[in-house]
């Protein structure tokens, strides 16, 4: 029986407002905290022994949770700092005249690095919904023929998660490659890359992952690997034989020379957790509390960007800002975002039916029923 009061406790027990920020950043539970400071420890009693062990003990393990959590192998994941240095670094594999297929608004650090690199970008839209028409992307891959469709799993602007099944299996047709930025999806629900048809798959993990800064990682699909091999060297990649090394391409050429291991000692953690509780129930109380969220909202007649079903939604909500309300919410202890002039609102698993209480609450007192 998983006690939600210590859930939360672990997470915001010296937060003294509410907070409802995941979405930017998620916050590591004590115990990681722990974990990590111990690690720390056994680091400065013993250096160059410790940083062995963790080279060949604890990144592969950390890289068979990734695997075994989005249902891929360890030889396709790599331990990144960030999801956009991994995309980067997979784009300098593609030649110039690789055709790719972007969404107008999507987050920034998805679409700039193939526009800097100079490919060949095409571009969709979301509809006036904020939602995407699957027909109309199938539509246009089925004309244009991009060799990639990069998008983001969940949108950061609104919320509105893609149905990547049904566009993974729509790339597969046309024989278009999917990249996936799971950033705003990783640790809140089930990803499975070999049903989605997911060839590339990045996640930054300090937001819903609850695994802090400095950690990310990187999927990229054998035939992927193969097809376009990294162009990017680092220690990892080489193979060394009486003291001089060759370049072997590989998964680990995403990697940097040395990883953080406190930094992947907290994703470690982090994706126990998320092992332990379980993805179905991390999914299901973020619903819980979305659905609780949007009914409040409702009732109360207060609107929401993007009428979105239950399925294209995950733990982010978006509503329209009004001057001054941003600034009314912070006063009174409340911890959210403003994005594209809107506020967003993220619920974790840490929130409760009380936090939504105490913003609805707040929304009504700052802007009342007329």
């Amino acid at each position: 029986m998983i006690n939600r009061a210590e859930l939360r406790s672990q997470h915001l027990e010296n937060y003294t407002g509410i907070y409802l920020n995941s979405p930017a950043n998620g916050i590591p539970s004590l115990a990681n905290e722990k974990f990590v400071a111990a690690e720390i420890a056994k680091f400065r009693e013993a250096p160059a022994s410790y940083r062995l062990d963790f080279i060949t003990h604890a990144v592969p393990a950390i890289k068979k949770q990734v695997a075994g959590l989005i249902n891929g192998s360890i030889s396709e994941v790599a331990l990144i700092p960030n999801s956009s240095i991994g995309l980067n670094l997979f784009i300098n594999s593609l030649p110039s005249e690789t055709k790719v297929l972007l969404i107008e608004d999507d987050y920034p650090s998805l679409t700039i690095p193939f526009q800097v690199n100079e490919l060949d970008v095409l571009w969709t839209t979301f509809e006036e919904d904020h939602t995407l028409d699957l027909a109309k992307i199938e539509a246009t891959i089925k004309e244009h023929r991009p060799a990639f469709f990069a998008l983001s799993h969940c949108q950061y602007l609104t919320g509105y998660l893609a149905d990547l099944e049904s566009i993974g299996a729509i790339c597969k047709q046309y024989d278009c490659k999917l990249i996936v930025d799971a950033t705003q999806s990783f640790g809140a629900m089930e990803i499975d890359v070999q049903k989605c048809h997911v060839s590339v798959l990045g996640a930054s993990c300090y937001k819903w992952t609850l695994a802090g800064f400095g950690n990310g990682f990187l999927y990229v699909s054998e035939d992927t690997l193969n097809t376009y091999p990294p162009k990017s060297a680092g220690y990892n990649s080489f193979l060394w034989t009486n003291g001089v090394p060759a370049y072997l391409p590989s998964i680990k050429s995403y990697e940097p020379g040395h990883h953080d291991h406190t930094a992947f000692h907290r994703l470690g953690f982090a994706l126990q957790t998320i092992t332990e509780l379980g993805q179905d129930f991390i999914h299901l109380r973020i619903a819980e509390l979305m659905d609780y969220l949007i009914q409040q909202l409702q009732e109360s007649k207060m609107p929401v960007i993007g009428d979105f079903y239950d399925e294209n939604r995950l733990g982010i909500l978006t509503i329209p800002s009004k001057e001054g309300l941003f600034q009314h919410l912070l006063s009174q202890g409340i911890e959210a975002s403003e994005r594209g002039g809107n506020i967003r609102i993220g619920l974790h698993y840490y929130n409760t039916e009380e936090d939504v209480d105490v913003f609805v609450k707040e929304l009504k007192r700052f802007t009342p029923s007329p």
